[in-house]
């Protein structure tokens, strides 16, 4: 049975509501994250079960505040009202305010204190980019190509035989994750797009050629891989597989669509087939590809919303196994809008119900993306 469109409307805005009143500060979402080692393996659990507790992990992750300005203009555009552009125009300027005089952004876990991260930088600039495309503020452009030279010249790029795979980390070379190059590409993409400018397209070429390289047979995108001459690190093939190559697909969709390299396509053609069977009969994702716990609920949005996508591009009729996931998703939707947990079935019998606003933004945003397919959209439009 197909969701309604009305459905998916009514679900973002009861999340966003949600995200408004218990993590908005005005400037930014702050609040708790899974995190990474320890807490994401135990702690988190100990704060679940205790969570009448004060715990003191109030974090900003500028990925959530990416999400969170992706949000708010999306909700302006189904909506109005000038409240949604408040809120992305704070968050902008905050998202602007942190950013340091060389062009990054500090990474807010105190386990990963003083790295710097490619996907911290990158959704910082894709939410100034997103923001200056509505308003034309100079400042937001220029925030983002600050970034784009530290990308360049601070972070850098791994190469062998014209192929280039964007570092995990300033000042580090290690193991290459592709979802770092996906999102460099979505953003340089961006960059090329708001500015009018082909330079900033210059290492997308590289990237899509090593992404063809390391794609395996299946479809999927491996989690790391070592193949460049100055790579050390542990190669890591199968790791949240389907979660991980659900957000690469969409950074490859909008790379796309910004760009019409047809180079890509082969990428998301396989990506989209082996997505396909990364949902179970529940309608969640699995967990990775040799497990289909624990279930996590933010993985299973992605997938829908790159199903959703791999259809609309004609890369495969996938709208009944989307429409599943999806369906899945709002049936865990509390009456205040939170999900009812972040994760379930860890270690086969433990729960976290926390509420991660990261997380959290990432599902709305994937919500609403399912509002911008022609067919929902004209839909919706005439609902209201």
């Amino acid at each position: 049975m197909s969701v309604q469109a009305s459905t998916f409307a009514e679900a973002a805005v009861r999340l966003h509501t949600y995200l408004l009143k218990r993590h908005w500060n005005g400037h930014a979402l702050a609040g708790p994250d899974s995190g990474i080692r320890f807490n994401a393996r135990i702690g988190r659990f100990i704060k679940s079960y205790l969570r009448y507790l004060p715990w003191s992990d109030n974090y900003v992750y500028m990925q959530a505040q990416g999400y969170w300005i992706f949000d708010n203009w999306r909700l302006d555009n189904l909506f109005g009202g000038g409240q949604y552009r408040d809120v992305a125009l704070a968050c902008t300027e905050y998202v602007q305010a942190k950013q340091r005089p060389e062009g990054y952004w500090e990474y807010p876990n105190p386990e990963w204190k003083g790295r710097i991260a490619t996907v911290e930088g990158c959704y910082s600039t894709l939410g100034l980019l997103e923001s200056y495309g509505r308003t034309r503020r100079k400042e937001f452009l220029a925030g983002a190509q600050k970034w784009h030279r530290f990308l360049v010249e601070k972070i850098g790029f791994q190469q062998q035989d014209g192929m280039l795979a964007v570092n995990y980390f300033a000042g580090r070379v290690g193991a290459i994750v592709p979802n770092n190059s996906t999102l460099a590409l979505r953003t340089l993409a961006k960059l090329a797009d708001a500015t009018g400018d082909r330079h900033y397209l210059e290492q997308c070429a590289g990237m899509v050629a090593w992404l063809n390289r390391v794609q395996v047979p299946s479809g999927e995108l491996p989690y790391s891989v070592v193949g460049f001459v100055n790579s050390q690190g542990r190669v890591r093939h199968h790791f949240l597989c389907y979660q991980y190559n659900a957000f690469e697909f969409l950074d490859l969709v909008d790379y796309y669509r910004l760009t019409n390299d047809q180079a890509i396509l082969p990428v998301l053609q396989k990506l989209a087939a082996y997505l396909s069977h990364g949902i179970v009969a529940s309608g969640a994702a699995c967990y990775e590809c040799e497990h289909e716990r624990p279930e996590v609920t933010y993985y299973t949005t992605a997938v829908a919303a790159a199903l959703g996508q791999a259809t609309q591009l004609g890369l495969g009729d996938f709208r009944q196994v989307s429409d599943r996931a999806y369906q899945r998703v709002l049936s865990q939707q509390m009456a205040d809008g939170n999900m009812a947990f972040f994760s379930r079935g860890n270690f086969g019998l433990l729960s976290d119900r926390r509420p991660y606003p990261r997380n959290l933004a990432m599902i709305l945003y994937h919500l609403l993306q399912e509002l911008h397919v022609p067919a929902r959209q004209a839909a919706y439009s005439e609902i209201v």
